[in-house]
């Protein structure tokens, strides 16, 4: 048996092309070139767009958020966080009962999964570490 004869080169200056389908094409048209998508997120007043509307318990600790706080050791109290960022404990405070669900709020709130968001103040990133920690060691 024989082999079948090697392809013929193609002739000089000649352009080779990809054979494609047209609704490939304008998908990858469509799509936009890595990194556009995050310039966005760097856009004055973007994350702001993205968060819900502000209510009246987001500026002031409720009621529950005052007992957990209260109930909290003394040296774990976040008080930075009260004083800064309210809407942060009453989350908290609303969370803390299952230890599983709090550890993944403190978490997302520690770390940027989302990209390109600014951060808490050091004091009230190491407010929140500390729940964190004393919470896995609950469970």
């Amino acid at each position: 048996m024989s082999s079948p004869p090697p392809p013929k080169p193609p002739p000089p200056g000649s352009i080779d092309f990809e054979i494609t389908d047209f609704e490939h094409a304008r998908q990858v048209l469509d799509d936009l070139p890595a990194g556009i998508v995050e310039v966005k997120h760097m856009q004055p007043g973007f994350w702001e767009r993205q968060r819900r509307k502000s209510t009246p318990t987001d500026r002031a600790l409720t009621g529950a958020a005052m007992d957990w706080v209260i109930g909290l050791p003394p040296g774990l109290r976040p008080h930075a966080t009260c004083e800064h960022f309210p809407r942060v404990v009453n989350a908290l405070a609303g969370a803390w009962a299952d230890s599983a669900y709090s550890v993944q709020v403190l978490d997302h709130m520690i770390n940027d999964y989302r990209g390109g968001r600014r951060g808490f103040p050091v004091a009230v990133q190491q407010e929140l570490a500390a729940l964190l920690a004393h919470q896995r060691g609950r469970r």
